[in-house]
């Protein structure tokens, strides 16, 4: 394994590690904040951070900042941050952290079926492998959500259904975003992403908030400064460009598969800090999915791209 392919993995466990607390920590702002407030504030605040990064890119790319950039941008951001990002923060309002961290985590089925179709990445009998011990894993570990009666409300099903089109639109901006990096970069699609999405979704709030009556600014950051900083900073800037970072070196698919490990990583977080407890189903779950990455990375990549590598 090369220094640049450990770098890269270095990276992808940070940002999964960092995406692992999301859950736990925008549980504690939500009745201090809507959710499309903390979604709007976090990109535009997290692409914000990296926006000297990707003006440096430009520059030395001698890229053009005309329609056509700030509309394919536009676009991205939009799925990101006012589709995805914002459905699945309703989401957790809607039905439960946790499950919104299993739901959603089940991205990689769907970015291998989009990069085989978008990116032409072959799709081998160990991903597939992977793949489907890794929903296993996730569908255990979601087990107790499901056989919870009171969990089974309207308003619950509709949190889940909300997280699994989040999900979807998530997997789709994740194969688009790594089809653009070569021609930009990852600051320049990260950052303009984040902050043309936040815009957009800025605006609808403030349309829909003046029209209700009701200031769409308005929350109190004294409560939840340090989480508002860090979902901002870290969860945000800092993890999404080590993410896509990551994924502009590494194959799509078998690099998405790093999501498997977020919600038992989430869990062990909540019963750390939030003192949740760690079900046996969990345990049987993390086994599963932390099996499913090892045939993934083992086994899933293909003899072509082995032989590339070693030239």
């Amino acid at each position: 394994m090369s220094k640049s392919t450990k770098k890269y993995i270095i990276y992808l466990a940070l940002a999964i590690l960092m995406f692992s607390t999301f859950e736990v920590v925008s549980k504690s702002t939500k009745t201090a904040i809507s959710p499309a407030q903390i979604t709007y504030y976090r990109f535009l605040i997290g692409g914000t951070i990296l926006l000297p990064f990707a003006i440096r890119d430009i520059k030395n790319k001698n890229i053009k900042l005309n329609a056509k950039f700030f509309l394919t941008f536009t676009i991205m951001g939009t799925l990101l941050v006012v589709l995805s990002m914002n459905l699945s923060q309703i989401g957790i309002a809607y039905s439960t952290a946790s499950l919104t961290a299993i739901l959603f985590s089940s991205n990689p089925l769907f970015v291998s079926v989009f990069s085989s179709l978008i990116l032409k990445e072959k799709l081998t009998k160990g991903k597939v492998a992977g793949l489907i011990i890794g929903i296993i894993g996730l569908s255990v570990t979601c087990a107790n959500i499901f056989l919870t009666p009171y969990h089974v409300t309207p308003k619950f099903i509709l949190g889940a259904v909300l997280i699994i089109i989040a999900m979807l639109i998530f997997s789709l901006y994740t194969v688009l975003n790594k089809q653009l990096t070569p021609k930009y970069s990852t600051f320049i699609c990260t950052s303009f992403s984040s902050i043309l999405g936040g815009l957009v979704l800025m605006i609808i709030t403030v349309f829909k908030g003046f029209s209700a009556g009701v200031n769409p600014f308005a929350f109190d950051i004294s409560l939840i400064f340090p989480e508002f900083l860090y979902i901002c900073i870290c969860v945000t800037g800092i993890a999404y460009f080590f993410y896509f970072d990551a994924l502009s070196h590494l194959d799509t698919s078998l690099s998405s598969m790093s999501f498997f490990i977020k919600p038992p990583l989430a869990s062990i977080l909540a019963a750390i800090i939030l003192h949740e407890t760690i079900s046996v189903n969990l345990i049987i779950g993390i086994i599963l999915i932390l099996s499913a990455l090892f045939i993934s990375i083992r086994f899933g990549t293909d003899k072509a791209s082995k032989r590339k590598r070693k030239l």
